[in-house]
């Protein structure tokens, strides 16, 4: 049996961890700690935070010898070894680790050794010494008081755990038990209206894909703060971060957007129990966590993931259909305002994940698209093709649903480009036309003509970049189009920081550059750069002065005029829209 004992020092940020096991031959043993957590496609480099580490050979001091960033090797020696080592924990996230005097939280993979050679034996993880009170929170199997066991290392770090001060809402969802553990520190709020809303988004995923569900039990671990997002998936729970105020207040009647964005994480983290967890690209069948591993299907399963993470709020009826479209218009907005869907196709963003998307820097809106967001509207595009083509005998539903019975039956990873395969093979459809375009190229999606068959207009506008995009009641003439600075900037007390220049526009024309600070604009000091903007024209000329690298410098911008990339949706026919977005909730799938 391996054991990984964990004891806290929390005031350091110290895990104190024990790795026991016996080695029954003389040989060395190689323990691996990853280098990345699956979910979020980066390498983290975890071994770094290892402060202090040390063996033991039937319990005297023996030699441990690293061989590698993250890889050590005992002496080959027959009997009980202890490897003794201490992490640093102090990275407030969901897919790391963190320990203060008030809480504790972490995910497996980035603390626990793998043995080589060994990862499918039995492990044990024991957790002592906690602080009085401490409660515990996570659905790996339990043993014993604070004693968890699994089969394999794989489950081990599958199962994220939140210690500390916490609140729990419990619900079931089609006969299975459901929690949301609440921690940190937060305002009052509708418990009621958070558990029934999320136990209806919970049902309507559950009644779109075939019994049996991926999990007996499922965790929702949702740590509030200040300014927090962000969620990572696991097989029978998720962790994740989400700002104090987005909790429901009492007397809330339509879900405020705020609320809306917390919502919709819950939504997405737990579509992920089928759609990654489950159904996956081979490259993740087995996940190897020293490297990288590539797949150019992550719009598959993060991009159909975020189209149907807010499907799901209106087909749960959570939000309204209106809520929904604007929603949407605001993430066509997104991907429209960013030049590097002109640049970087579905798969090539999926591909570079690694060291793009996760990496993205000051010049990532004129290079990149997300996978995420692009790979949204692709999902949308493809679902109300499929339905149109079939005459609404299918759609994407159709195709998930069999995916899911195909990893029911196989347990096997969906290799490159075999998704496209499988989808035209559910549906019958030819839809090769289809994923070339939007796989493979920077050609635009066909949004307004898919949107139009379920009832839904699409028109854009040369509003400010401020304005998002939205639901209008009719379409409307073309409005004057705004001034436009071309550049993205974070406004301080007396100051405004460029962060982004885009290609193009009149900061990049004026020869500014990321992390100026403009100071005046027209002899004027700048304290609101976007109320000034709101109060320009395109073609007014700008004096401005800026700081770069402490030498004060001064150039001449002209405002240019805001390109037609603000998305405006409006209802055309309603029975056609309510349809789509709410015609199949109930029906549960066989």
């Amino acid at each position: 049996m391996i054991t990984h004992t964990l004891s806290p020092e929390p005031k350091a940020h110290y895990w104190h961890i024990t790795l026991t096991f016996t080695q029954n031959a003389a040989t060395s043993a190689v323990l691996k700690l990853a280098n990345w957590v699956p979910g979020s496609y980066t390498i983290r480099d975890f071994a770094r935070h290892i402060v202090e580490i040390h063996a033991e050979h039937n319990g005297r001091p023996a030699a441990l010898r690293q061989t590698a960033k993250n890889t050590w090797q005992t002496e080959a020696l027959e009997g009980e070894w202890r490897i003794r080592y201490t992490v640093y924990a102090y990275d407030l996230s969901v897919r790391a680790s963190y320990l203060t005097a008030e809480r504790g939280f972490f995910d497996g993979a980035c603390l626990l050794f793998a043995l080589e050679g060994r990862l499918n034996e039995t492990q044990t993880l024991v957790l002592e010494n906690l602080p009085e009170n401490w409660q515990t929170a996570t659905t790996l199997p339990a043993v014993g008081k604070n004693t968890f066991q699994t089969a394999s290392y794989g489950e081990l770090i599958d199962h994220p755990i939140e210690l500390g001060y916490i609140e729990t809402i419990a619900f079931q969802a089609h006969g299975i038990p459901h929690r949301i553990v609440l921690s940190g520190h937060y305002p009052d709020f509708d418990r009621q209206r958070l558990r029934d809303d999320v136990k209806r988004i919970c049902e309507t995923q559950l009644a779109l894909f075939p019994a049996p569900s991926p999990f007996a039990e499922y965790l929702f671990l949702l740590h509030l703060g200040d300014n927090l997002y962000g969620g990572l998936e696991h097989r029978s729970s998720t962790a994740l971060h989400a700002d104090r105020n987005s909790l429901p207040p009492h007397g809330l009647t339509d879900a405020n957007p705020a609320y809306t964005e917390l919502l919709g994480l819950f939504s997405h983290e737990y579509f992920h129990a089928w759609n990654v967890k489950s159904v996956k690209p081979a490259a993740f069948a087995p996940y190897n966590l020293e490297r990288e591993n590539h797949t150019e299907q992550l719009w598959a399963f993060e991009g159909i993931t975020a189209y149907y993470d807010d499907l799901i709020l209106a087909r749960s009826r959570v939000i309204p259909p209106e809520n929904y479209l604007t929603l949407l218009a605001k993430n066509i907005t997104r991907v429209r305002q960013n030049k590097g869907r002109l640049k970087q196709t579905l798969a090539q963003s999926s591909y570079t994940a690694w060291h793009k998307y996760y990496k993205a820097d000051e010049n990532a809106p004129n290079a990149l698209v997300s996978y995420y967001q692009q790979g949204a509207l692709a999902a949308l595009c493809l679902d109300l093709l499929i339905r149109q083509k079939s005459s609404g005998a299918h759609s994407l539903d159709t195709v998930m649903r069999q995916l899911y019975r195909d990893w029911l039956a196989t347990q096997r990873g969906i290799e490159e480009q075999q998704w496209q395969t499988r989808c035209q093979e559910i549906t019958g459809l030819d839809l090769a036309d289809f994923f070339q375009m939007a796989l493979y190229t920077t050609d635009e999606l066909p949004l307004a003509d898919c949107l139009h068959t379920v009832g839904i207009g699409l028109q854009y506008a040369p509003l400010p970049r401020s304005h998002g995009g939205g639901l209008i009641g009719a379409p409307i003439a073309p409005p004057e189009p705004a001034a436009d600075l071309g550049a993205r900037f974070t406004q301080k007390t007396d100051h405004a920081v460029l962060t982004h220049i885009l290609n193009g526009g009149s900061a990049e024309n004026a020869a500014l550059c990321p992390q100026d600070k403009i100071t005046a604009v027209n002899g004027r000091a700048c304290t609101n750069l976007a109320a000034l903007l709101a109060d320009s024209r395109p073609d007014d000329i700008w004096q401005i002065h800026y700081f770069r690298h402490g030498i004060l410098h001064q150039t001449v911008l002209t405002l240019q005029a805001a390109a037609a990339e603000t998305a405006l949706l409006y209802i055309e026919d309603e029975d056609k829209l309510r349809r789509w977005l709410l015609g199949t909730v109930w029906q549960k799938a066989v």
